[in-house]
């Protein structure tokens, strides 16, 4: 493999966005650390990226602990010694009425949805100064208008927007660009999972997501890796700090 290729870390890479952002970024050639909850489909992504000709490893992570950052970041240093694209993907839900929400579950999602993507970027900085990288964070449209029962989570996701900003501008000076992915439903285990909360029953929450196959209003996880790889390119050198909606309009009304 030539040492010329580009690294990117893509956190949440199992399944999903992260899933699809990472088989986009592999087929340009970039070079890929995965991290994700399951271990089987992380060594499934590795074989896959391989079977394209790229190089991947992968890292079990759970993103909820705080020395998980660090340890990522350094894994991906001893092995490459550079990273040029960071994709913040991986996430927590909380379909909760608000009489139900406790105090774990505004910690769990701050700690996956908030914290962990601060941290990255912040241990990766070396790297990325010298890379002149980038970071994408995979935020969603709820960040700027909520949906019921998703207080948790939409509030963080509007908190993330924030800190992209923050971080895009604080960065500029080094070369370092940072946006935020916005995707409305996207066909991912995530948002089974919150069908799966939002009805209580896991049944029922399978139908309500296998009905959004042909709703024409959710995204398949590689509509969202197309953004995510642009953000990546040259053709994308002058957006800096952006809050990019992906959702086919449908938040429009």
């Amino acid at each position: 493999m030539s040492v010329d290729r580009p690294v990117a870390l893509v956190t949440g890479a199992t399944s999903g966005i992260g899933k699809a952002a990472a088989l986009k970024l592999a087929e340009h050639g970039i070079r890929l650390a995965l991290t994700g909850l399951d271990s089987e489909q992380g060594m499934l992504m590795v074989q896959a990226i391989q079977e394209l000709g790229g190089e991947a490893m992968f890292l079990p992570a759970d993103l909820s602990d705080p020395s998980a950052p660090g340890q990522i970041i350094s894994r991906v240093q001893n092995r490459w010694n550079r990273l040029d694209i960071l994709v913040n993907c991986a996430a927590a839900i909380c379909n909760k009425h608000i009489d139900k929400i406790v105090p774990e579950d505004w910690d769990h999602l701050f700690a996956v949805n908030v914290k962990a993507p601060f941290f990255l970027t912040q241990q990766a900085l070396p790297m990325l100064r010298i890379s002149k990288g980038t970071v994408i964070n995979v935020s969603s449209m709820n960040a700027i208008r909520n949906a019921a029962n998703n207080l948790v989570y939409d509030s963080l996701k509007a908190a993330l927007n924030h800190m992209t900003r923050g971080l895009a501008k604080e960065l500029r000076e080094d070369g370092i660009r940072v946006n935020a992915v916005m995707p409305g439903g996207t066909r991912t285990p995530l948002l089974q999972e919150w069908f799966i909360q939002k009805e209580g029953n896991e049944a029922q929450g399978a139908v309500r997501f296998r009905q959004t196959e042909f709703d024409g209003k959710t995204a398949q996880p590689e509509q969202i890796a197309e953004v995510i790889y642009f953000l990546t390119t040259a053709q994308a050198s002058w957006i800096n700090g952006a809050d990019i909606p992906v959702d086919g309009g449908v938040f429009l009304g």
